[in-house]
């Protein structure tokens, strides 16, 4: 029996959806576990981790070089927690066969925080169901590596494992940003077993005694409030992005659900909660891929982008006008301060049929920081 076909009866044992890009030496892997292709390895993940987000398990199939592309968010998903396992098969091309470089995918563990697992090719029908339980046990993802040889060996016949499927939680909502990674390296410990790593109580807002939320004169403070009881009114939540709009995480709001990383939200909500908050930059930077992606595919998604024409999360440097960008889509645009914002974000949540894109400009107040709060 073929160890490639003995993967992907594995992978459809243990997973619900399996997204990928073609690439030597995965692309037959890919095509027999049904892959979703996606516009690159960054938004397959995406898709992953908001697939995740809805309590199913994930695989994502690539090659070494694709590994670079999905860094941010696999190290994102770290920081953030998940729900059901994602698990992500690396082939490496160690014979420089079908590539341009010769990478060793099992690095990104180090990087990342993350189990590598390295099965032989007897090995691999056990492989994803543990990569999945050990997923959902430390909440990130797993890496499976495999290499040309392993796939193409000969194995005797197998029984995959039962399934078994565990529930992984997304991070606690009252941690700030030191407290996450202290909460993640606390789990790390425990998933290497490292006895002499002495565990640390994660940093919180009420024991830091503030939160950040928007600047004072905020352009978009009306837009967070609409959005904060709307979303409510629906009980539904948000993809945040990182930038201003990651905010709508912290107290005064908390309407959004989870960020993995700059980007990354309109992917991550178009397999989720369906409602995606980015800024200019974030979708200029590395979010527009998804978005072709999505209104290829005509998934379902709201995208509310703000545009103030700052980066203003580093210093308020100048971002170019995404307008021109994001014409194909036929996007609805708004003042910051335009009346029909609510009807308009009403009509969006309630249309769901293709990509709909609202942009809601205003200007970024000049010389001012994000509102330091007392808890």
């Amino acid at each position: 029996m073929n160890a490639e076909d003995v993967l992907a009866s594995a992978v459809f044992h243990a997973a619900d959806v399996c997204y990928s890009v073609p690439g030597y030496p995965v692309t037959d892997l890919a095509e027999k576990c049904g892959s979703e292709y996606t516009v690159n390895e960054k938004t397959a993940l995406e898709y992953a981790l908001g697939t995740s987000l809805t309590g199913r398990r994930a695989v994502v199939i690539v090659k070494n070089a694709g590994m670079n592309n999905l860094a941010d968010p696999l190290v994102s998903a770290t920081y953030q927690g998940i729900r059901g396992g994602v698990v992500i098969i690396a082939g490496d091309d160690i014979g420089v066969s079908g590539s341009q470089t010769r990478q060793d995918s099992r690095f990104y563990g180090d990087v990342a925080s993350v189990m590598v697992l390295e099965p032989d090719a007897g090995q691999l029908f056990l492989s994803v169901e543990l990569a999945m339980r050990s997923s959902e046990t430390y909440f990130r993802v797993v890496i499976i590596r495999v290499t040309p040889e392993v796939l193409h060996a000969e194995v005797s016949d197998c029984v995959i494992p039962e399934r078994k499927s565990g529930t992984g939680t997304l991070f606690p909502e009252n941690l700030t940003m030191k407290g996450r990674c202290e909460y993640a390296e606390n789990i790390t410990a425990v998933m290497k077993g490292d006895a002499s790593y002495q565990q640390v109580v994660p940093d919180t807002f009420a024991s830091r005694g503030h939160f950040r939320t928007l600047c004072h004169t905020c352009p978009y403070k009306p837009l967070f409030a609409i959005l904060k009881k709307t979303l409510s009114d629906h009980n539904i939540s948000a993809i945040s992005d990182t930038g201003c709009s990651l905010l709508s995480q912290n107290p005064l709001y908390g309407f959004s659900l989870a960020n993995y990383g700059l980007g990354s939200s309109p992917a991550v909500a178009a397999k989720s909660t369906k409602i995606a908050l980015t800024g200019d930059f974030a979708i200029l930077h590395s979010g527009l891929n998804a978005l072709l992606d999505i209104f290829e595919k005509g998934e379902s998604l709201f995208c509310i982008v703000l545009q103030n024409r700052k980066m203003g999360m580093t210093g308020g440097q100048d971002c170019p006008d995404i307008l021109p960008y994001l014409a194909c889509f036929h996007p609805s645009v708004a003042a910051a301060d335009d009346i029909r914002l609510e009807k308009m974000i009403e009509n969006g949540i309630a249309e769901k049929n293709g990509l709909k894109i609202l942009i809601v400009f205003g200007e970024c107040p000049i010389g001012e920081k994000h509102e330091t709060i007392p808890c």
